[in-house]
């Protein structure tokens, strides 16, 4: 979403600057004159502004984002298989603890060794 406001303020700065008051007669007004140089000074301001904002979302995507998605794909997504693999051996270890349990002393020893 930054980018496509950055973009839409660069048009408007755009429009500040191309922007021409309409005069009645041949010439224009000191006060015309002078808004007219404040437009522009004011476009010049903002498409300056826009030019540092995309500077600082292109550095926040290389020293925050990236290094953030790496330590997702890698670390955590690590521990998560590990978890996952660690849930289905306690799972495992369970139910043959589960099974030995239910065992009567009757049973054959080669039940109890397995």
């Amino acid at each position: 979403a930054l980018p496509d406001l950055s973009a839409a303020k660069r048009k408007f700065a755009d429009s500040l600057n191309e922007f021409k008051f309409r005069c009645i007669g041949d010439a224009e007004t000191d006060d015309e004159i002078c808004i007219a140089k404040s437009l522009q000074e004011f476009a010049t301001v903002l498409r300056n502004l826009e030019d540092e904002r995309m500077r600082m979302i292109e550095n926040a995507s290389e020293v925050l984002i990236t290094p953030l998605e790496k330590f997702r794909k890698e670390q955590i997504g690590a521990a998560k298989d590990a978890k996952k693999k660690y849930d289905k051996e306690t799972e495992k270890y369970c139910g043959v603890l589960e099974k030995h349990l239910n065992l009567s002393s009757r049973k054959k020893e080669s039940q109890l060794q397995e």
